[in-house]
């Protein structure tokens, strides 16, 4: 895999369990994380529901650490930070690819 989709996650989120199937519906496949500063049982059960790895920022701090921790826990060359209650199209990761590879 060449890119990451590291969730960003706080507390219980209405959204959460869409933004994943929107990253899951991709033509290109994804790796996909999910962190949160802010561990509960709901987000373990979905990201269970899912198979997505999570990770705890024990370290806590403001949105950008946050950002910051999701993306040092991506294994990719490239990473989008997706927000809990973002969509993706479908042919964004594969869109985003193709960009990069011919610049």
């Amino acid at each position: 895999m060449k890119h990451t989709f590291a969730i960003c996650a706080y507390k219980a989120s209405p959204y959460l369990e869409a933004c994943i199937r929107s990253l899951l519906a991709q033509t290109v496949p994804s790796d996909i994380i999910l962190c949160t500063s802010t561990p509960n049982d709901y987000i373990y059960q979905v990201a269970d529901k899912y198979q997505i790895d999570v990770y705890v920022n024990e370290a806590g701090g403001n949105i950008s650490a946050d950002w910051n921790f999701a993306y040092e826990k991506s294994m990719t060359e490239l990473v989008t930070i997706a927000h809990q209650d973002d969509y993706y199209e479908p042919e964004y990761a594969e869109k985003v690819l193709a960009k990069m590879e011919k610049h």
